[in-house]
């Protein structure tokens, strides 16, 4: 089934998540802003953008995260930028780590990089229940939209969802460029 036909399925959970659009309902100048900061030595047009998650105060999707049909882009201040084949995703698991003595939501990515998503605070009883729904329990130091975001990558990309806490990362940032 096709990558898109798959959030369609999750698109009424996920737009409990403040963070998140899905095509159609992207705005094509966030799209500009993110493709521009995100994905700028590639030739991606607006249209192949499946999701786009705003990591902004101010929604100006200049930090975030991108799913193509193929790929998943990400960039922020704190985690750089990355980019993976969806293909090659193998884990995710949704963690918090120390920023200059701040807490810091993301998910890392195949047990190496890590995507700063701050702005998956949504703490509302549908989440925590579609969590509930899906066996899932997780620790208090989560957020249950960064752990529902979680189970649907793990679920849309046929991945591992790793639960446990990790290991010390060390200090940011977390990234070689």
């Amino acid at each position: 089934m096709p990558l898109n036909d798959v959030m369609e399925e999750y698109r009424s959970k996920l737009k409990l998540i403040n963070d998140i659009s899905i095509k159609p309902e992207i705005k094509a100048k966030k799209i500009k802003k993110a493709l521009r900061k995100y994905c700028s030595e590639e030739k991606l047009e607006s249209e192949e953008v499946l999701m786009l998650v705003d990591n902004t105060l101010l929604r100006s999707a200049k930090q975030g995260m991108i799913i193509t049909s193929e790929m998943l882009y990400s960039f922020s201040e704190i985690s750089g930028k990355f980019s993976i084949r969806l293909n090659d995703i193998n884990s995710v698991s949704p963690q918090v780590r120390k920023v200059l003595g701040n807490a810091q939501l993301g998910i890392v990515v195949n047990d190496k990089f890590f995507i700063s998503l701050p702005g998956m605070t949504e703490n509302s009883n549908f989440i925590r229940d579609y969590i509930e729904w899906e066996g899932v329990f997780f620790r208090q130091e989560l957020t249950p939209a960064i752990v529902y975001f979680s189970i649907f990558l793990h679920k849309i990309l046929d991945c591992k969802l790793v639960l446990e806490k990790e290991s010390d990362p060390g200090k940011p940032p977390w990234y070689n460029n």
